[in-house]
């Protein structure tokens, strides 16, 4: 076993500050929930005196992965890298092959056709078109897994391209596949250093992800953009409008926090669009429960953790509540339709953007991103 991963694990005060942000533990209040009835368990392996078995395993896959609980602990320590390198040290051969690429684009499959049997509801910008604004800079779409099936007709009112990147490895990593993660991870570092201009997410996960990894410059990380960076750059150039009132909310999904993308910039956005009302939702950073595939493999915590998102968007008085993530927006819209919420409509917030009205103020001008228009 890794011997820097027990001393962390021994930097843990057990003060119980996590006990605050964890949504596992919001949903369950048992000790053996916490990070440190966890650690405990897993000092316990480590010093062989517990043994590798279902019920250990469970309790550490017990994890959303938020990364909430590291900036609460005075030690700083990071669960989920902890929980990851554990399950590494015990995955067998079957469970490295059904936590690969192969198996994962078989699950990715499944997961399409699951979620629009639930949800099938048409684009709302479909059919929509509009002028293709000039930037000072190439534009290539990291087009995610999830993102594929759930939200498939990302568009952006500028030219960009699409490039065939790998899955950005945050499947593999959960499960302690980091084998296949390093794989994926050193690819997409390839193809990006090898990439000209701005690499734009439309997914927190992959984003956050993609930050992550160990590029040979740090040009490359600061090439990677999330697409509300795009849009601050339109809104200089452009108006957009709603072509009637509607109250708008959002939630902020724990991967975009964690990709440093705060709610003030997505706000900054949301306040300047024409007949939007934007109201902050209550607790608008807590975790939707779903996180990944953890609500298939824990469909109670993901359930309650939803119905109490749920609660928060019923209670902002919104008509529309907005994500930037595929797996929050599967987890608002099963959320609103196990309520029979009729009233209310969930929504990418990419998706929803474009199909606003765009008003140009001056079309022949080149937006020059991250510079004065």
């Amino acid at each position: 076993m890794d011997k820097k991963t027990e001393e962390n694990i021994i930097k843990c005060s057990r003060c119980g500050l996590c006990a605050d942000v964890c949504p596992i533990y919001k949903a369950k209040h048992t000790e053996g929930a916490l990070l440190r009835g966890k650690f405990l368990q897993l000092l316990g392996l480590i010093r062989g005196e517990l043994k590798w078995s279902n019920a250990l395993k469970a309790s550490v896959d017990q994890c959303l992965g938020c990364e909430k609980c590291k900036t609460q602990c005075p030690s700083g320590l990071s669960a989920t890298e902890i929980f990851e390198k554990i399950k590494y040290e015990n995955l067998t051969p079957l469970e490295k092959f059904l936590n690969g690429k192969f198996v994962l684009k078989i699950k990715i499959f499944m997961l399409k056709c699951f979620y629009r049997a639930k949800h099938p509801v048409k684009s709302i910008v479909s059919g929509q078109k509009h002028n293709v604004v000039k930037l000072d800079k190439k534009l290539t779409h990291f087009n995610g897994c999830l993102s594929r099936c759930i939200n498939s007709d990302f568009r952006l009112p500028f030219e960009f391209s699409r490039c065939k990147f790998e899955c950005c490895g945050i499947p593999y990593k959960t499960k302690g596949n980091l084998d296949e993660y390093r794989a994926a991870a050193n690819k997409n570092v390839q193809i990006i250093e090898n990439t000209e201009g701005l690499i734009v997410f439309n997914c927190a996960t992959c984003l956050s992800s993609v930050r992550s990894y160990e590029f040979n410059t740090p040009e490359a990380q600061e090439r990677l953009v999330f697409y509300t960076d795009v849009y601050k750059e339109f809104l200089k150039t452009h108006k957009i409008s709603s072509k009637k009132p509607v109250t708008v909310t959002f939630h902020h999904p724990c991967h975009l926090e964690s990709a440093g993308v705060s709610l003030l910039h997505v706000e900054e956005i949301l306040k300047n669009i024409e007949n939007i009302n934007y109201v902050r939702l209550e607790n608008h950073n807590e975790c939707c429960g779903f996180g990944g595939d953890s609500f298939l493999r824990h469909p109670r915590t993901a359930d309650f953790l939803s119905t109490k998102k749920i609660e928060d968007v019923k209670n902002s008085g919104a008509q529309i509540v907005l994500t930037a993530c595929p797996t929050c927006l599967w987890s608002l819209k099963y959320g609103l339709k196990k309520q029979n919420i009729r009233n209310i409509k969930a929504y990418d917030m990419a998706e929803f953007l474009y199909s606003l009205d765009f008003n140009e103020k001056n079309s022949e001008e080149t937006v020059k991103f991250g510079g004065e228009n």
